[in-house]
C-alpha cells in the first residue's frame, strides 16, 4: 500500500515539474519575443492560435514579425486574412502580404500568389502573373506549384506554349505523389502530346492516379483492364476498379481544372 502512495505521489510531482517547466517556456518564449526575436514571435503567435482566448494576441505578433520581414510570419498572417479565420477578412490585404513574403523567397507565398493571379481573386487576374510565380514556386519544390506550371506550359497560358516541358515538370510532380500530375502525364502519354504516344505509359498513370483515389482515374482504369487498352484485358480486375468506384471508396476528383481527352 505504501509503495502505491509513494507511485502515486512521484506521478503528481512529475506533473507538476512538467506544468511548472512549461510555463517556464512561456515565459521566456514571451520574453525574447518582447524583445525582438522575430522567431520568438512567431512560435508564441502559433502558440497562441492553438488557444481559445489570446487568438487576437496571436494576429498581433504575427503582424510585428511581419512588419519586421518574418516572410514565414507574413503568409501565415496573410492565410488568416484570406479565410478570415481569427483576423478579419480581407483578401487583397492577403495578396499583398504574400506578394512580400514571395519577394523574399518564401515558396508557399509564391503558390498562393500564383493562385490569386490566376483565379482573380483578392486581385486582378492575370495569367503572366500567374505563370511567372508558379513557375518560381515550382522550381522552389512545391509539387502542386510543378503541376500547375506544367499546365501553363501545355497550354500556353501566361507563357509561351512548351508541351515537352510541361511533360517534365509533371513527371517530378508526379514523382512527389501529386494526383493531378499523374492525370496530365496520363492524358500526354495517351496523346501523344508533349511525349510519345503509348497506351501502356498512360495505363500506369491512370493506376497510378486511381490507386490515390482518383475518381476519373478509378474509371479509365477500369475501362483500360475491361477493353485491354494498355494493359492486358483483365474482366475481375476491371468488375474490382468499377465496385470501388461505385462504393465510393477514397474517391477524389482532380483539382487542377484539367481538360481530360482521352484516346480512342
Amino acid at each position: 500500500m505504501t509503495m502505491r502512495f509513494v507511485a502515486i505521489a512521484c506521478s503528481l510531482l512529475v506533473g507538476v515539474v512538467a506544468v511548472a517547466e512549461s510555463d517556464d517556456g512561456a515565459l521566456r518564449l514571451r520574453s525574447s519575443a518582447e524583445t525582438g526575436n522575430l522567431r520568438a514571435m512567431r512560435d508564441l503567435a502559433v502558440s497562441l492560435l492553438n488557444e481559445v482566448e489570446p487568438q487576437n494576441e496571436a494576429v498581433y505578433w504575427l503582424e510585428e514579425a511581419s512588419s519586421l520581414g518574418d516572410a514565414e510570419s507574413m503568409h501565415r498572417l496573410a492565410s488568416l486574412r484570406y479565410a478570415g479565420a481569427v483576423a478579419s477578412q480581407d483578401k487583397h490585404a492577403a495578396v499583398a502580404l504574400w506578394q512580400a513574403a514571395a519577394v523574399l523567397g518564401h515558396v508557399d507565398s509564391m503558390y498562393d500568389l500564383a493562385v490569386c493571379y490566376r483565379d482573380g481573386r483578392g486581385t486582378r487576374m492575370s495569367s503572366m502573373r500567374a505563370s511567372l510565380w508558379f513557375k518560381k514556386a515550382a522550381a522552389g519544390g512545391r509539387p502542386e506549384a510543378m503541376t500547375a506550371w506544367g499546365k501553363c506550359l501545355f497550354d500556353g497560358t501566361g507563357c509561351m506554349r512548351d508541351e515537352a516541358q510541361a511533360v517534365t515538370w509533371w513527371t517530378n510532380a508526379a514523382k512527389r505523389g501529386e494526383v493531378d500530375a499523374m492525370v496530365s502525364l496520363a492524358v500526354a502519354s495517351g496523346t501523344g502530346r508533349g511525349m510519345a504516344r503509348n497506351d501502356s505509359t498512360s495505363a500506369r498513370w491512370w493506376r497510378k492516379a486511381a490507386s490515390r483515389g482518383c475518381e476519373v482515374a478509378m474509371l479509365v482504369t477500369a475501362a483500360n483492364y475491361e477493353m485491354g487498352r494498355g494493359v492486358a484485358a483483365d474482366q475481375s480486375k476491371a468488375e474490382s476498379w468499377y465496385a470501388r468506384l461505385r462504393n465510393g471508396v477514397d474517391v477524389m476528383l482532380p483539382t487542377g481544372g484539367l481538360v481530360l481527352v482521352l484516346p480512342e
